[in-house]
């Protein structure tokens, strides 16, 4: 009997473990922390999904996004999710996906909108827009915010750190409006009674995958390779399907 033990610890596979850091921001639907904090929302079912199938430990903490990538690149952070992939990124990220597709949109207050239909109504506005440092809004407005910020004067377009300070500057009339994702915007709209006001214009900003992406500094090759494999085998189980199909995504 011994032998037969002995033969069956030695030949059954073992999934390495691997202990990961992961960041969310507590906000709109993606991820959000309740009264016990506990994390739910879009994200963190992907997170969890992934890491639980990949048989890792894991953290979550509170990080705003304008600080999110600076930490992955450093190591500081292991996973950050909802992450656009550009060759910027790629310097410092491996990327896992494509985990979902993302629309962003410019959103305004009801009781002062603007027509917003093509980037060039974007580019002219009479008040500013917030942007947040270090997002992905698509290579058509990059390209064009970077002619605007050549202009010694312009100040078209601001950078706010946290999207708390998105919606105060909105409330008091410093700003025209935001760039942000629809699925977060539908859903303060229905839950946040700061959103109640908030409504969006036709204009579709970027619409692109976006994807799982872990630090190089901190991520190893076998861990990286252990989350490929078990992302994959949530792809074919339908998993991430029905997690979409959840928030209404599918």
């Amino acid at each position: 009997m011994y032998w037969l033990v002995l033969i069956c610890v030695l030949f059954t596979p073992v999934t390495a473990s691997c202990e990961l850091i992961v960041r969310f921001e507590n906000y709109a639907a993606q991820s959000r922390q309740d009264n016990n904090l506990t994390w739910h929302g879009l994200d963190v079912d992907f997170a969890r999904a992934l890491l639980d199938e990949a048989g890792c430990h894991y953290q979550f903490i509170n990080v705003p996004w304008g600080r999110a990538l600076k930490m992955l690149a450093e190591g500081e952070l292991d996973m950050v999710l909802s992450v656009s992939r550009t060759p910027e990124r790629e310097q410092f990220a491996y990327f896992i996906g494509p985990q979902r597709m993302e629309t962003i949109v410019f959103a305004m207050s009801r009781s002062r909108p603007f027509a917003v239909h093509t980037l060039t109504d974007l580019f002219t506005l009479p008040v500013p827009v917030a942007i947040q440092r270090e997002a992905f809004y698509g290579h058509a407005f990059n390209e064009r915010l970077l002619l605007e910020q050549s202009k010694v004067e312009s100040q078209r377009f601001i950078y706010v750190a946290d999207n708390q300070r998105k919606l105060s500057l909105l409330k008091h009339g410093r700003i025209a409006g935001f760039l942000e994702e629809k699925f977060n915007v539908l859903y303060q709209s229905q839950h946040n009674p700061d959103f109640a006001q908030i409504t969006v214009s036709p204009l579709v900003v970027n619409r692109e995958p976006v994807y799982y992406a872990m630090s190089k500094q901190s991520v190893s090759a076998r861990e990286l390779q252990q989350l490929a494999a078990a992302f994959k085998r949530l792809q074919h189980s339908g998993r991430l399907k029905q997690i979409l199909a959840k928030y209404g995504l599918d």
